[in-house]
Parts: C-alpha cells; sequence; structure tokens
C-alpha cells in the first residue's frame, strides 16, 4: 500500500472514531442524568417521608399534651377522663386497672399518659366500678422517660379493662 490509501484509510479511521465519541458522550450525559434523576427522587421521597413521620409525632405529642393539661384542671373521675380522650382522640380508647387505681391512655406506644385516682367507686345499680378523685397523671413518656414502676408492677391477674365508662 502507498501513503495516500494509507492516509485515507487513517483519515476515515479517525473520522469514525471521532463521530463514535461524540455518540457516545451524549449517551453518557443521558445516563448521569437519568441516574442523578433517580437517586434524587429516591432521596427527595426518603427525606418526605421522614419529615411526615416528624411531623405527625409532633402533632400528636402536642395533642397528648394538651389533653394532659386539660385533665389537670377539669377531671374527675375516669369517666370525664374517657370523654377528654374521646374528644382528642376519637378512634383510641383508654383503659382503666381497677386494682392500681389507673387509667392509661396510649396515643401511640411513645406517647402515652397515666392518671392515677384516690378511689375506686361501685355503682350499686349496675355494679359498674369506676375510678374518681384524680390523684395525678404521669405524663414521664412525654418527657423520654421509662414507664413508671406503679404501671409495671401489676397484680398477677389482672389486666387493664378497655373502654370508655
Amino acid at each position: 500500500m502507498n501513503i495516500k490509501n494509507i492516509s485515507i484509510v487513517l483519515t476515515v479511521l479517525l473520522v469514525f472514531i471521532a463521530a463514535m465519541v461524540l455518540m457516545q458522550k451524549g449517551n453518557y450525559v443521558d445516563q448521569a442524568t437519568e441516574h442523578y434523576n433517580k437517586t434524587t427522587e429516591a432521596s427527595f421521597k426518603g427525606g418526605k417521608k421522614i419529615l411526615e413521620y416528624v411531623n405527625n409525632s409532633v402533632d400528636v405529642n402536642k395533642l397528648v399534651w394538651a389533653m394532659a393539661c386539660e385533665a389537670i384542671q377539669t377531671v374527675k373521675t375516669s369517666q370525664d377522663m374517657a370523654k377528654l380522650e374521646s374528644k382528642y382522640f376519637p378512634t383510641t380508647k383508654g383503659s382503666n386497672s381497677i386494682a392500681n387505681k389507673t387509667r392509661r391512655f396510649e396515643a401511640t406506644s411513645a406517647y402515652f399518659i397515666v392518671s392515677s385516682f384516690d378511689k375506686v367507686d361501685v355503682d350499686k345499680k349496675t355494679d359498674l366500678k369506676t375510678l374518681s378523685g384524680l390523684n395525678s397523671i404521669d405524663v414521664g413518656a412525654l418527657m423520654g422517660e421509662a414507664p413508671s414502676a406503679q404501671e409495671e408492677e401489676m397484680p398477677e391477674g389482672e389486666e387493664y379493662e378497655d373502654g370508655e365508662e
């Protein structure tokens, strides 16, 4: 082969390689853009879910605190507490422990309050036991503390009774 043929082949080969590089460059940009969009979208969705969870937790915490504050001022019996619970959380019911003279309300497993009462009243007609004389409201769980010892030491066979009175 002479130099003229070699230079023509090399020129064609050079043009072909240049065309391939330019086409690949566009493909790399598309791939990078697609990857960026996918990863950013996934991160955005994850961040959005975290924010929704945090906002929901803040709302629940705020409502439980409002309920506890109102209970301290107005509640005298476990029936009053049940009405207050249904006002703030219509779908969630608290439960009484007659043996411990307490009423436990859980908005969620992390946000709960335990109301302590002085005595147990029994309605002679219906034999319904209610708690009366609000003594205190334990909001330790709302402040990040472990549940109180009184609540954990429930006598054997005793369970919390669900429902409103």
